[in-house]
C-alpha cells in the first residue's frame, strides 16, 4: 500500500529491466509502446497492495507487419476472385431478381394483373418467377372477378329508383349518394352533399321532423348491430313542393358496436300515398252508403262470423261493430237465430236465400215483418255472404190496407145493385104505410063516407088502432123504412161518383155547423146528451179555404163526431168525456182531427174499422157503413186521406187530409 515493491516477476528473454510505475486505479493503459494493467488487491474491505503488470507491444507491432505483408497479396487475389464472382451471380441471380422486382413494380403502379415476369431457368429462381406468375393469375381472376360484381352492383346502383346514401356519423358528412337522387329529390348528388347533413333535415316538413328524428334515433342509438327502422315523412323537393317519401335506414357498426355510419335509402311515395287515401276515402264512402242504407246489412265469412256490421244493424242490436266482429250473425243479431240454419246452408252451398214477411215476433203491441235477403259471396275462393234485412211492417200495413180498399172498392159494386134491388119494395112499403095512416084517420072525408056506409063508426076503428098499438107499429114501420132508405141512400153514395158541386169553404164554419147539428140530432139526445160532453176546438185561424163538396164534408165529420160521442157514452168507464177538434195546415194538405178519449179500439179492430158492414154496436145499432162511406167521401171524391189512430183505454184519432188545390172529382 505504501508504494514498495513486494515482489516481482521477469519473463525470461525480456529485455531490460522492469520498473513498476507507481500504484494506479484498477484499469489498463497504453504508454510509451508498452501496456499498463494495474489491479488493487482488496481484503476485508482494506487494500492491502497493487499487482501491476507492463507488457511490451514491439513484439506484436512486428508480427502485424509481416501479417500485412503476407496479407496484401491475398486480399488483391481475393478482390478479383470476388469480382469474377459478382459478374457471374448478376447474371445468374441479381438480373432475374432485378426483372421480378420490376415487374411487381410494374403491377403495382399499373393495376395491370395481366403482366408477367419472364422465366430464365428451371432453378430455384425459375419456380420463384412461376409461383410470382401464378399469384399474379389469382390476382387477375380475383380482380375481374371484383370487377364484374362491382359492375353489376354500379348497374344496380346507376338504375335502382330509390335514393341510396351513406352518412357518416363521426364527420356528419354525406358519403354517398346514388344517381336516382335527380328523379328523387330534384337534386344532383353533388347538390345534396353542399346541403350537409342539417340542410336535408331542415327540408323535412316540421310536423314530421321529430318522427324522423324519432326514427333515426331507433337505428343509431339501438345496441342491436342489424336494427332498421322505417319512416314516412314530406319533404321539400328542389322545386319547394312538399311530397311523401319514405326512408329505410341501418346503422354500419365498428368492432366495438359503435354506429359509425348510417346506410339507407330514400324513396318518394307521393303516388302511394295519393292511392292509399283514395283508397281511404272510397272506404269510407262505400262505408258511409252501406250506413246510410234503411237495411241492416251484416257480412259474415264461411263459418258466419260477423265481417261487416253497418249502423242500422247496430241501432236495431244496440251494439257496435267492436263488439261483434268475430262472433256468430245469430249471436249478434238475435233477430237471426230462429234463420239460423236456412242461412248458413246457403253460405254453405253458395246459393242466395229470399225470405219474405218473416216474423220474429212482436215488438211492443204490433208484430214487426222482415224480409231477408242472403247474398252469397266469393272472396278468393273463400266463401261468405251479405245479410240484408229490411223493416216491411209499414209495406205490410199497406198492402193490408190494399187489399182493404180493393174489398171495398169490390163490395161498391155489390151496395149499388142491393141498394137498387132494396130501393123499389122499400117504396112500396114506405107509401103503403102512408095509404094505411090516411085511410085509417078520421079527418079525410071520403074514410067516414066509407066507414057510414058499412055501419062503423071510423073514430072507433081510429081508437081502437091507437088503443091495440098498430098506430104505433104503422110508425115503426115507417121509421124502419125511412132508416132503410137511408141505408139504401148511403149505400149508392158509397159506389157512385158524386155529382156535387165543389166550393171554397172555412174549415172553421164547417166545424161550427157539424157541432150544432150533433148538440140537436135526436138519436144522441135519446142515448145521452151531446152538451154534456167538453169541446176542444183547435182551429188554425191562418188555414185557407178548401175547395170541397160542403155538404158531403159535413157528413163525414158528423159520422166521425156523432161515433166519438157513442163510443164514449158507451163507456162506463168513462170521465170527463172530451172531444178535440183540430185543424192544420201542412204543404199540400189541410189536416182534420177528430180525437176522443173513450176506450180506444184494439189493434184487429182499429185494422177493419174503414171495412163497409163492420160495426162493433149491437144488431139493429149500427149497419157498419158509415166510416166506410166517409172513407170513400174523403179518399175517392175529393182525393184526400184518412187514417186512424188508436189506443186501448186512450182514446182514438180519426185524421183527414184534404187537398188545398182540390177540383171537382
Amino acid at each position: 500500500p505504501e508504494g514498495e515493491i513486494f515482489a516481482r516477476y521477469t519473463r525470461p528473454g525480456t529485455a531490460g529491466d522492469f520498473i513498476p510505475y507507481m500504484p494506479r486505479g484498477a484499469g489498463a493503459y497504453f504508454e510509451e509502446g508498452y501496456l499498463f494493467v494495474f489491479q488493487p488487491i482488496v481484503l476485508e474491505g482494506e487494500m492491502i497492495g497493487t499487482i501491476s503488470i507492463q507488457s511490451d507491444l514491439s513484439e506484436v507491432r512486428s508480427r502485424i507487419n509481416r501479417y500485412l505483408v503476407a496479407g496484401v497479396p491475398v486480399l488483391a487475389l481475393c478482390f478479383v476472385v470476388a469480382l469474377l464472382l459478382q459478374a457471374r451471380l448478376s447474371r445468374v441471380i441479381t438480373s432475374p431478381i432485378s426483372h421480378l422486382a420490376r415487374t411487381a413494380k410494374t403491377v403495382s403502379e399499373q393495376k395491370d394483373y395481366s403482366v408477367r415476369a419472364e422465366k430464365e431457368g428451371e432453378d430455384e429462381l425459375g419456380g420463384l418467377v412461376d409461383g410470382f406468375n401464378e399469384m399474379l393469375t389469382q390476382i387477375q381472376q380475383q380482380d375481374e372477378a371484383l370487377r364484374e360484381g362491382e359492375a353489376r352492383f354500379r348497374d344496380v346502383l346507376d338504375n335502382t329508383q330509390d335514393l341510396l346514401y351513406k352518412l357518416n356519423l363521426v364527420t356528419m358528412e354525406y358519403e354517398y349518394f346514388s344517381p336516382a337522387a335527380v328523379q328523387v329529390t330534384g337534386y344532383t348528388p353533388e347538390e345534396l352533399r353542399e346541403l350537409g347533413e342539417k340542410g336535408i333535415r331542415n327540408r323535412i316538413h316540421p310536423d314530421d321532423r321529430e318522427k324522423a328524428r324519432a326514427n333515426f334515433g331507433l337505428v343509431t342509438e339501438s345496441d342491436e348491430h342489424d336494427r332498421s327502422s322505417r319512416a314516412d315523412f314530406r319533404w321539400k323537393n328542389k322545386d319547394g313542393v312538399y311530397s311523401w317519401a319514405t326512408g329505410s335506414r341501418t346503422a354500419v357498426r365498428d368492432d366495438e358496436g359503435r354506429a359509425i355510419a348510417v346506410v339507407g335509402s330514400f324513396q318518394d311515395v307521393t303516388e302511394r300515398k295519393r292511392a292509399e287515401e283514395e283508397i281511404i276515402h272510397m272506404r269510407r264512402h262505400l262505408q258511409n252508403i252501406i250506413d246510410s242504407m234503411p237495411s241492416v246489412l251484416i257480412g259474415v265469412d264461411s263459418r258466419g262470423m260477423v265481417t261487416l256490421w253497418n249502423a242500422e244493424a247496430a241501432r236495431i242490436s244496440g251494439s257496435g261493430t267492436e263488439d261483434v266482429e268475430g262472433r256468430r250473425f245469430s249471436e249478434a243479431f238475435p233477430l237471426l237465430a230462429v234463420m239460423d240454419e236456412e242461412i248458413q246452408e246457403a253460405i254453405d252451398l253458395q246459393t242466395p236465400l229470399f225470405t219474405e214477411r218473416f216474423s220474429s215476433g212482436e215488438s211492443g203491441e204490433e208484430t214487426v215483418y222482415y224480409d231477408l235477403i242472403v247474398y252469397a259471396l266469393s272472396d278468393g275462393g273463400v266463401p261468405g255472404a251479405v245479410i240484408r234485412v229490411d223493416d216491411v211492417s209499414a209495406r205490410v200495413k199497406i198492402e193490408e190496407m190494399m187489399v182493404q180498399t180493393e174489398k171495398m172498392m169490390s163490395v161498391g159494386g155489390l151496395a149499388a145493385g142491393m141498394a137498387h134491388e132494396i130501393n123499389n119494395p122499400l117504396g112500396g112499403i114506405l107509401q103503403a104505410c102512408q095509404n094505411i095512416t090516411r085511410r085509417t084517420s078520421p079527418d079525410l072525408p071520403k074514410n067516414r063516407e066509407v066507414a057510414e056506409k058499412l055501419g062503423i063508426d071510423i073514430e072507433h076503428v081510429h081508437r081502437y088502432a091507437q088503443e091495440r098499438g098498430i098506430t104505433e107499429f104503422i110508425k115503426g114501420i115507417q121509421s124502419d123504412g125511412t132508416r132503410a132508405a137511408k141505408i139504401v141512400a148511403d149505400m149508392l153514395a158509397f159506389s157512385r161518383k158524386s155529382n156535387s158541386r165543389f166550393e171554397q169553404v172555412r174549415l172553421e164554419e164547417m166545424v161550427d155547423t157539424v157541432l150544432r147539428l150533433a148538440a140537436n140530432d135526436y138519436d144522441l139526445k135519446k142515448h145521452y146528451d151531446f152538451r154534456s160532453i167538453e169541446i176542444n176546438k183547435e182551429l188554425d185561424a191562418d188555414l185557407p179555404e178548401v175547395r170541397c163538396d160542403k155538404t158531403k164534408i159535413e157528413q163525414v165529420l158528423l159520422n166521425l163526431v156523432k161515433n166519438a160521442a157513442q163510443a164514449m157514452g158507451a163507456n162506463e168507464d168513462q170521465t170527463d168525456p172530451t172531444l178535440t177538434i183540430r185543424t192544420r195546415r201542412e204543404p199540400e194538405y189541410a189536416r182534420i182531427e177528430v180525437i176522443d178519449n173513450g176506450p180506444g179500439m184494439e189493434e184487429e179492430v182499429r185494422r177493419r174499422v174503414l171495412e163497409p158492414f163492420f160495426t162493433t154496436k149491437e144488431a139493429g145499432i149500427g149497419t157498419g157503413l158509415g166510416l166506410s162511406v166517409s172513407y170513400f167521401i174523403i179518399s175517392k171524391h175529393h182525393k184526400g186521406k184518412m187514417n186512424v189512430e188508436s189506443t186501448v183505454g186512450e182514446g182514438t184519432r180519426f185524421i183527414i187530409h184534404l187537398p188545398l188545390d182540390g177540383q171537382d172529382q
